[in-house]
């Protein structure tokens, strides 16, 4: 009976080396994947490595060609000014068409060499057509020429000391573009009344609130001279979001250091308001714009945190 009994409560015996080899592999599989995952990440690393080389070989065969062939371009877009100085309004026109296909072609070609990814094809839903202020984040240098790739041309207010170069002044008065106040608080009142004027021959504006390029992750204060614009010259104000991942030519991240992975850049519209609706209070204007840019910064982190799982990593180390 207790033979038999024992028989029913034991299992039959296997070989040890079946448990042995049952306990042994989950380590010699962990130890496999891991030397397969080493392997493949040492040649995704040395991919990465060359190709980042080549993106740094193309941003100096870029800035070389730009530096041969900018000044021919200046001197033809110069001489179109002074061809077309009858009507300033009709000059400002076809000068910003060449210039926003100038811009277009220049990001092809930033795309095609992998410095950065940007397609001005895509179209932006909402937005008013004719005259409009639009505003936008700076978190880059290239956000001037993409936005106005965009829109098909656009005046923008220009800080002094770039305005007043001389080999670039013609262009920029040809073009429409307006010279910033500078340090002078008394000149605000010029810089809006010659912006006024370049809305009302139909040109949109674009003007960057912040006054220089956004710190990473973050906003500074907005200027109000964009909302003032906008309640004076009774005109939607478009609030543009842009965003480059990774950050390329901020303030931190120059010209011939790029990234190892090659910067996206996208375009969108935040809000669309009209100054009616504040009463023409461009104060109240610009703390709700400023406030919702600021929601949209924190809504931007949230994802990003959500998109990386410290726990799913942790994980897939766990079980690989």
């Amino acid at each position: 009976m207790l033979a038999r009994s024992m028989d029913r409560s034991t299992p039959p015996s296997l070989p040890t080396h079946v448990f042995a080899h049952q306990r042994a592999s989950p380590a010699v599989t962990s130890a496999n994947e891991h030397q397969t995952l080493a392997a493949r990440d040492t040649k995704t690393g040395k991919s990465n490595g060359w190709k980042h080389w080549v993106r740094r070989l193309n941003v100096v065969i870029t800035v070389g060609g730009y530096t041969v062939l900018a000044p021919f371009g200046y001197a033809i877009l110069a001489l179109l000014t002074f061809v077309w100085r009858r009507d300033r309004m009709q000059r400002a026109r076809r000068l910003q068409t060449i210039t926003s296909r100038a811009y277009r072609f220049m990001h092809r070609w930033l795309s095609w060499t992998r410095i950065t990814r940007f397609d001005h094809r895509r179209a932006l839903p909402d937005l008013p057509k004719g005259a409009c202020v639009v505003i936008a984040n700076h978190p880059t240098l290239m956000d001037v020429t993409a936005v106005t790739a965009m829109l098909g041309g656009a005046t923008s207010i220009v800080k002094p000391p770039v305005y007043r170069r001389a080999m670039i002044k013609p262009l920029m008065v040809g073009l429409g573009h307006v010279e910033g106040p500078g340090p002078d608080p008394f000149r605000i009142a010029r810089v809006v009344d010659d912006v006024i004027e370049r809305l009302h021959w139909g040109l949109p504006v674009v003007i960057f609130p912040e006054g220089t390029r956004s710190p990473p992750n973050d906003l500074l204060p907005f200027g109000r001279v964009a909302f003032e614009i906008a309640c004076r010259a009774k005109v939607p104000l478009v609030s543009l979001v842009i965003t480059c991942e990774p950050v390329y030519l901020s303030k931190k991240v120059t010209l011939f250091r790029p990234p190892s992975a090659t910067p996206q850049m996208e375009i969108s519209v935040l809000a669309v308001d009209q100054p009616d609706s504040f009463h023409e209070h461009s104060r109240v204007l610009r703390k709700r714009v400023e406030n919702r840019y600021r929601a949209w910064l924190r809504d931007l982190a949230a994802t990003a945190s959500r998109s990386y799982d410290p726990a799913a990593k942790e994980t897939e180390c766990q079980t690989s």
